[in-house]
């Protein structure tokens, strides 16, 4: 008996400090619903729309985590300069990708169906509902700096961090890292190009 009522007690003495940590799902919707918001605002322009969304979504994201995994056994040989140039390369690489892709989720509802969390990592399941089209997107997170923050998106079942790691990787061993941040940076440019279109 004693057991279970210093049992009891260790619960209710760390249970506040339980409570005090956010659940991953709550960024997920919040991040979301910024980004929607705008977008169902029928009085503004797809331009309008993109300049209103253009980083918020980035302040939800691990760029540090996101950039060292997409890397991979890469990131160890890379030295602090070319590891700070490629987290800003790849910040403006997502959010150019995601900026082009609006017109397609304007009208698109994102059902939440599951969350998984063990220790500081979560995996918030969702769905994407646009027209007739169902889109699965995982988020996993990281617990860091008192928050949880997305650091990979698995879309169809296709993970964002080893699609690029696969293709970066493979520029690196081809070019080494100033061919990929010239390719990146053309890319970005591209991209510019393309977003009042």
């Amino acid at each position: 008996m004693k057991k279970v009522l210093f049992a009891f007690s260790l619960l209710l003495l760390f249970a506040p400090m339980a409570l005090a940590i956010p659940q991953p799902q709550a960024e997920v919707e919040m991040m979301v619903s910024s980004v929607l918001d705008v977008l169902q605002q029928e009085k503004l322009s797809l331009e309008e729309k993109k300049a209103q969304v253009s980083g918020k979504v980035q302040e939800f994201l691990n760029v540090s985590s996101m950039s060292q995994r997409t890397l991979g056994a890469h990131w160890q040989g890379a030295t602090n300069e070319q590891r700070q140039r490629f987290s800003e390369l790849f910040v403006k690489v997502l959010e150019g990708t995601y900026l082009n892709r609006i017109g397609d989720y304007t009208d698109g509802e994102v059902q939440y169906l599951k969350q998984r969390v063990k220790g500081d990592k979560a995996i918030i399941d969702t769905k994407i509902v646009t027209g007739e089209m169902s889109i699965p997107v995982q988020y996993k997170m990281i617990y860091v700096n008192e928050r949880w923050q997305v650091f990979d998106v698995i879309i169809e079942g296709v993970s964002l961090i080893r699609n690029y790691r696969a293709s970066y990787g493979e520029i690196i061993r081809k070019e080494g890292y100033e061919g990929l941040f010239a390719l990146m940076e053309q890319k970005v440019i591209a991209m510019q190009g393309t977003a009042g279109e």
